[in-house]
């Protein structure tokens, strides 16, 4: 896909009956330059705001780091009424709505994390109808009040950013995205946008389902940007592996993500790094969050050269700046390679790819799926016990609930934890945060028998589920297997 940007005045419409299609447009193309401080409109971006600024509903699959929120940050600009933007992590929104504000868009998020007052502050500006872009989550959105108190303002847009979580075939599914589009039904017709760099085909057509699009356009950018260079080698043995990845950063420039399958391995690659002399930080899901936090500020603000990863790092990080992702072992699938590799060279310069992987990588995966995965029988005794125990109380803590179902159901600790995480992942259970204490006080983790999750879907599609699941890991084996055609077999995949 090429990332020449192009003035769009005087440029022939798609829509050529719609004179005042060519005017938005011309009009984009100049708040682009004036507001947001582009050249001008990509290809892809043009396509996508016809459809939006025609009021028509549009799919948007673009490379990560193309500009998707332009897409619904001009409309916001350029148009009356509210744009509705739902995104998945507080982090994401919160950093997407300074972006927007910085730009002198009048914006506002709604998280948990906000006080009274700060929640108050942004509903007075809703009902003086100072606000043009509102972003919040899923969670948010599935709150009935919320969207009785939105219904008085004038939506002119909805915009599902990281749309394939609402697929339950994609990477990232996630229940309460799957029900975006029930929510959405309060709101009438409003024009609806779904973003996400990566959809295959499958994914593409569950979320024009699942979101109700109404004929939309579907708008297809590519799998990544022709200034990412990609590269594989083959490291059957662990200290091959180690030393090609020390030797891909230190012939490196600038500063790059090292990403891993496992924390272990993180922790072994950040210290062969450190040895070397080499300023990097660690990350991963281990950690606690003032920890990860203190590591992904290191990196954005240049104190560390580079961050060493699992997959829990990267979503929502826009620094344009890097020139290098490396994997140390190959993800679990292209989905996910993509996602990350698409974090580099995001400001149009020439960033290296490289992906160095053996054989032990795909069993390294199949095991961690077999685990996510436990057996249907083991899932439906535990969620009948956990429910038999929920019966009476508001939530109960996950220590509490996992002593008493290892008690009643003979299984050891292990299997409780991952098979309590599952159905409370896919919302059949619910996870639960409650402040103890008062002012000062600590939130703590309850888990409830209310959950708003498609419990016969859930069960039905199960075991489809990890066959997906294996599948996509089949996939990334035979890309990197490739000995050429690369770039061709990631548009085949994705294209469908």
């Amino acid at each position: 896909m090429t990332t020449e940007c192009i003035p769009v005045s005087g440029q022939k419409s798609l829509i050529s009956k719609d004179n005042l299609s060519n005017i938005w447009l011309e009009q984009a193309a100049h708040t682009a330059r004036a507001v947001f401080g582009y050249d001008g409109l990509r290809p892809h971006q043009t396509q996508v705001l016809e459809q939006v600024l025609a009021g028509r509903d549009c799919l948007a699959v673009l490379p990560t780091g193309a500009g998707k929120s332009l897409c619904y940050g001009l409309p916001a600009h350029m148009r009356p009424g509210l744009v509705l933007v739902i995104s998945p992590l507080i982090a994401l929104i919160r950093d997407q709505q300074h972006k927007f504000a910085a730009s002198g868009i009048a914006s506002a998020a709604l998280d948990s994390l906000q006080s009274m007052e700060e929640r108050a502050a942004v509903w007075e500006r809703l009902e003086r109808r100072e606000l043009q872009l509102l972003i919040v989550s899923p969670e948010r959105l599935a709150r009935a009040d919320f969207r009785d108190r939105l219904k008085s303002e004038n939506l002119q847009l909805v915009a599902v950013d990281e749309a394939h979580c609402i697929s339950q075939w994609g990477g990232n599914f996630r229940p309460d995205y799957r029900l975006i589009g029930s929510y959405l039904r309060d709101f009438g017709p409003v024009p609806k946008l779904a973003v996400t760099a990566t959809a295959t085909q499958k994914v593409r057509e569950d979320i024009i389902q699942a979101l109700d699009l109404r004929s939309p356009e579907v708008v297809w950018g590519g799998f990544a940007r022709e200034n990412l260079r990609l590269k594989v080698v083959r490291a059957d043995k662990v200290a091959a592996l180690f030393a090609a990845t020390l030797q891909a950063v230190l012939g490196a420039d600038g500063s790059g993500i090292v990403y891993t399958p496992t924390r272990k391995q993180t922790r072994e690659v950040w210290r062969m790094l450190t040895s070397a002399g080499i300023a990097s930080a660690m990350y991963h899901g281990g950690l606690s969050a003032s920890l990860r936090d203190e590591a992904q500020q290191a990196f954005m603000t240049d104190k560390v050269r580079v961050v060493v990863a699992t997959h829990a790092f990267g979503l929502g990080i826009d620094k344009s700046n890097i020139r290098f992702v490396h994997h140390a072992g190959m993800p679990g699938s292209l989905e996910q390679y993509v996602q990350e590799i698409g974090r580099a060279g995001r400001d149009g310069q020439p960033a290296t790819c490289s992906l160095v992987f053996g054989s032990r990588d795909y069993h390294v995966h199949k095991f961690m799926i077999d685990k996510s995965f436990p057996d249907l029988a083991i899932l439906r005794s535990l969620l009948g016990l956990a429910r038999s125990y929920l019966a009476d109380s508001m939530g109960e803590s996950p220590e509490s609930l996992v002593r008493h179902l290892c008690r009643e159901s003979g299984l050891d600790q292990a299997d409780v934890a991952t098979g309590l995480d599952v159905l409370c992942r896919e919302g059949i259970l619910s996870r639960l945060r409650t402040r103890m204490g008062g002012l000062g006080g600590y939130d703590e983790e309850l888990i409830a028998a209310d959950g708003s999750g498609d419990e016969v879907g859930f069960f039905r599609d199960y075991p489809l589920r990890k066959l997906e699941s294996l599948a996509k890991l089949e996939a990334m084996r035979s890309y990197a297997n490739l000995e050429t055609g690369r770039a061709d077999f990631l548009d085949s995949y994705f294209r469908g």
